[in-house]
């Protein structure tokens, strides 16, 4: 029942994380239930992990047929680094943790990132400063440096009530 505005940081890439080169020919979600296959899961309650969820229940996929499904991790680095270490072979996390770690990615779905700030606070000048900062070229290119992200909407706002 408050009016916010929505300052869109990025979108950010999430899809299946593994080895360089694939090497067990991992593609899709279905994939994560084959024998011989472990995979290492975000938190429950983490925006990852609801996503997969869904999207598990809507594939009709057992979470009980999938090793390492209780094997969590509380960031997308503690995912990479588990899959990196070959502690499981695949992993959901977002490019940037791949690309930090060295793995390959699978993009599976994007997700948009915004901050939502109460119309009460908007014109405070800490709030303009970052909201100034975002909608320059060297801000989209700081954030395109990090890898993994969509900076098309950085810095774009909508009000919602």
């Amino acid at each position: 029942g408050q009016k916010v505005a929505l300052l869109t940081l990025a979108h950010r890439r999430v899809g299946l994380i593994f080895a360089p080169g694939n090497p067990l020919g991992l593609n899709d979600l279905t994939d994560l239930a084959k024998p011989g296959i472990r995979f290492v899961n975000r938190q429950q309650g983490s925006g990852t992990r609801v996503w997969l969820d869904a999207q598990l229940h809507r594939a009709g996929i057992d979470t009980s047929n999938i090793a390492g499904y209780q094997d969590e991790k509380m960031t997308h680095s503690e995912v990479a680094r588990a899959v990196s270490k070959g502690q499981a072979e695949v992993g959901l996390a977002v490019e940037t943790a791949a690309l930090s770690f060295g793995l390959d990615f699978k993009l599976l779905t994007t997700e948009r990132y915004d901050l939502v700030i109460p119309a009460d606070k908007w014109e405070l000048e800490s709030v303009q400063t970052l909201n100034r900062w975002l909608d320059t070229p060297h801000a989209k290119t700081e954030i395109n440096n990090l890898g993994g992200y969509d900076t098309t909407e950085t810095g774009s706002v909508r009000w919602v009530s």
